[in-house]
């Protein structure tokens, strides 16, 4: 994978304050989070963004040196990292699918109801003729 889907940057948050990471080709599925490899902790955190934003800032010159430590990092904690949306793309992929005969079956089914039927199922909502 290309560094540039890297960003490598530093989060500032007092005693939780460590370099970190954003690889710009994962995705929570939530537009108000992201995902953060956080080399203090050495595993992938999602974030809401509003909170964690402002106390993000991009590694200095004189900090370069944690950028290889960074992604080697990312590359192990990534390896037991599955990323939410991918999870949901793995259910999907997994849930059987209904064969063509139920679909077909159920459709029969809804149409062979009538009208007549339905409306004996309804509490009686007629207006008196007072």
């Amino acid at each position: 994978m290309s560094k540039k889907n890297y960003w490598h940057g530093y989060l500032e948050a007092g005693t939780k304050s460590t370099p970190v990471l954003r690889d710009l080709t994962i995705e929570t599925g939530n537009e108000s989070t992201i995902y953060l490899y956080s080399l203090k902790r050495n595993k992938v955190l999602e974030f809401q963004i509003n909170i964690v934003e402002p106390k993000l800032r991009e590694l200095g010159e004189d900090e370069s040196d944690v950028i290889s430590e960074l992604t080697a990092g990312y590359k192990k904690a990534k390896k037991e990292f599955t990323p939410r949306g991918s999870l949901r793309m793995k259910q999907v992929e997994l849930t059987p699918q209904p064969s063509d005969t139920a679909v077909t079956t159920a459709e029969t089914d809804l149409d062979d109801l009538d009208d007549i039927d339905i409306d004996d199922d309804d509490i009686d909502i007629d207006m008196d003729d007072d």
